[in-house]
């Protein structure tokens, strides 16, 4: 028995080898896809860097386009509300010029008036001999009569 105890011996030696061998292959083929696979990682790695780096390059343009472009604005939102208070003012002077050009008209309408009757009143002989009025006065009140009668 000796001797089939040998043979026997080496032929599990041989299986083991065998499979060793076998294991052995799929363990190198496996540690050249890691290999590739950490090849793959690393290129990964570089792209995801230089993305970063042109994210951080943009952010920083848009910091300084948005800061250059709010001290823009904020310029023309001052200039604006300083056109916006001056014509508040010019606004308030054109309706109290207005205000005052309604009452003058209004006291110029009544002493017309007052003319016009009291000229109805007296003979119409009182002109001078030419047909002019008399009076700086009387000039003014006959063309502010034309006036309103060509309105």
């Amino acid at each position: 028995m000796g001797a089939y105890a040998g043979l026997v011996f080496d032929i599990v030696i041989l299986v083991a080898l065998g499979a060793t061998i076998f294991y052995a292959r799929k363990l190198s083929a496996q540690f050249s896809a890691m290999k590739d696979d950490r090849r793959a990682m690393e290129q990964l790695i570089a792209a995801l860097n230089t993305a970063s780096s042109r994210a951080e390059a943009a952010i920083k343009s848009l910091k300084e386009a948005a800061t250059t472009g709010g001290d823009s604005l904020q310029e023309k939102i001052n200039a604006a509300r300083g056109l916006s208070d001056e014509l508040e003012i010019m606004v308030q002077a054109g309706d109290n010029l207005a205000e005052r050009l309604q009452g003058i008209a209004e006291t110029s309408r009544k002493g017309a008036s007052r003319t016009a009757a009291k000229a109805n009143d007296e003979d119409s002989g009182e002109k001078s001999a030419e047909g002019q009025p008399r009076t700086r006065a009387e000039k003014e009140l006959l063309e502010a009569l034309k006036a309103k009668q060509q309105s």
